[in-house]
């Protein structure tokens, strides 16, 4: 039998009348919301502990006898401490980035009751204490390495001196290094303090305050040195005999700033080592940080992140 042309239409509209023209789409699980970053018990410590030494500078502003440059000081360092706390409070303190992380309580300013020296000591030693244990803790390099910086920030806050400057030079993700190759550079490091601290003593006169302060350095710039060296697996290189020099080093405020030079130069060799970490980790950090000293004692300002490069 046969169908007409009209009959076919006719049953074509009226199954179509219960056809849904809407296009199905499987559907998609909702997107997972972002994770709340969550800052570590180190980071947390560690910025209450800069956040206090950030108060006790400010309530020195009102300190019985201040001397004259604190103002200008306290300025300098609360700008550097201030990059630490908000490395501290970013979401990756390495990366750096907007922070994310609120800042603990704490008392307004007031002038210190135990003295200006005494209390500015106090909360130096205790953001140091506190940064070099986030350190120790850290596992990744480059966060090791920004916590022993600002531990070094912090220790050259300890009294009023040289203030801060801002550096080239910031924290960043960096690939990994090793024990092994980073001693041969901090070694020659001291090896370029040791035969710059001897051009100097050369060529200062014999009354002038500066030669006992670098005789007294290259002592423990020898020792230093001999450590390093013992350390390195192997035969140790053989120590160059001369190194090109900072600068001219013709008077005494030129030795002053070579030496200043070095002594940075010799922080930094050792920020290698506390990145790269290993079982002397705890030994490399004490020997950067301390570092700190001898730069200060040459009259050198600290970058606001020593250690980097």
């Amino acid at each position: 039998m046969r169908c007409g042309r009209r009959a076919v239409l006719a049953a074509l509209l009226v199954a179509g009348c219960g056809l849904d023209p809407t296009i199905s789409q499987p559907s998609l699980p909702a997107p997972e919301p972002d994770p709340t970053p969550s800052q570590t018990a180190e980071a947390a410590e560690a910025a209450a502990a800069v956040a206090g030494l950030v108060a006790a500078i400010e309530a020195g502003r009102s300190a019985e006898g201040a001397p004259a440059t604190y103002p200008a000081w306290a300025d300098a360092a609360v700008t550097a401490l201030g990059a630490v706390l908000d490395r501290l409070r970013a979401a990756d303190p390495v990366a750096g980035g907007e922070p994310v992380f609120d800042l603990p309580p704490h008392s307004p300013a007031t002038p210190p009751p135990a003295g200006l020296e005494e209390s500015l000591a106090a909360a130096s030693t205790a953001a140091e204490t506190s940064l070099r244990r986030a350190a120790l803790a850290a596992q990744a390099q480059p966060l090791r390495l920004l916590y022993a910086s600002a531990a070094c920030t912090s220790r050259g806050l300890t009294t009023v001196g040289a203030a801060p400057v801002e550096g080239e030079a910031e924290p960043r993700h960096f690939q990994g290094t090793t024990v092994a190759a980073s001693l041969p550079i901090a070694l020659s490091h001291s090896w370029a303090l040791i035969y710059g601290l001897g051009v100097g003593i050369g060529r200062l006169d014999g009354d002038d305050p500066l030669r006992d302060l670098g005789t007294a350095r290259l002592a423990t710039a020898k020792e230093l040195r001999n450590e390093l060296r013992n350390a390195l697996p192997g035969v140790a290189p053989v120590q160059p005999a001369t190194f090109e020099l900072p600068t001219a080093m013709t008077t005494s405020e030129e030795i002053r700033a070579g030496w200043g030079a070095l002594e940075l130069g010799l922080l930094e060799g050792l920020g290698r080592l506390v990145a790269a970490g290993g079982p002397g980790r705890e030994r490399w950090l004490e020997l950067m940080v301390g570092a700190a000293d001898s730069v200060g004692a040459m009259g050198r300002p600290l970058p606001h992140w020593p250690g980097w490069v």
